[in-house]
């Protein structure tokens, strides 16, 4: 069972190294100076532009992949697999809106802007509605994982006591 998600910490490091190698390639002068196109964009920033949405779609692909093996594995845990998937897409889509706002700043037209800022709003307020309802849906898996954790933790407890009276 513990071996099904040694596969996580695949993905954490594909995070992690696209987050640093985006942070170090931007930072090396030759991105710096070089500028693409008309609306003179910085190589530097679509080099990170790159590598930050390489690692929002590695969080989705983690979380949905989570959420995958959740439902696979059954029991309680199979019951909170959408709320994971619910979580991580409202984190990964507040998360974009820094990262394609960063990248379009320079080159976008100041009418535009609202346009881009009003479709991220309902987009996240969409995944945040969405989590809402699967947390409602799924309350009674979460109350009894929950309950399941306090009831572990006072066996574990009262097992403790029982050693140190013995």
């Amino acid at each position: 069972m513990r071996g099904n998600w040694f596969w996580i910490g695949k993905y954490l490091i594909v995070i992690v190294a696209a987050l640093v190698l985006g942070a170090v390639l931007a930072g090396l002068e030759p991105f710096k100076s070089a500028t693409i196109g008309s609306a003179r964009i910085g190589a530097g920033s679509l080099v990170q532009f790159i590598a930050h949405s390489g690692a929002l779609a590695m969080l989705w692909s983690l979380g949905y992949r989570n959420s995958t093996q959740l439902r696979l594995t059954g029991g309680r845990s199979a019951a909170l697999a959408s709320t994971v998937l619910a979580l991580v897409t409202l984190i990964v889509i507040a998360c974009a809106y820094g990262v394609l706002l960063r990248f379009i700043n320079p080159f976008l037209a100041p009418d535009l802007k609202p346009f881009v800022d009003w479709a991220f709003i309902v987009a996240i307020l969409s995944a945040a509605s969405w989590l809402l309802w699967v947390l409602f849906s799924d309350s009674e898996a979460w109350i009894e994982a929950i309950s399941g954790l306090g009831a572990g933790r006072k066996g574990r407890v009262g097992q403790a006591d029982d050693r140190a009276r013995g």
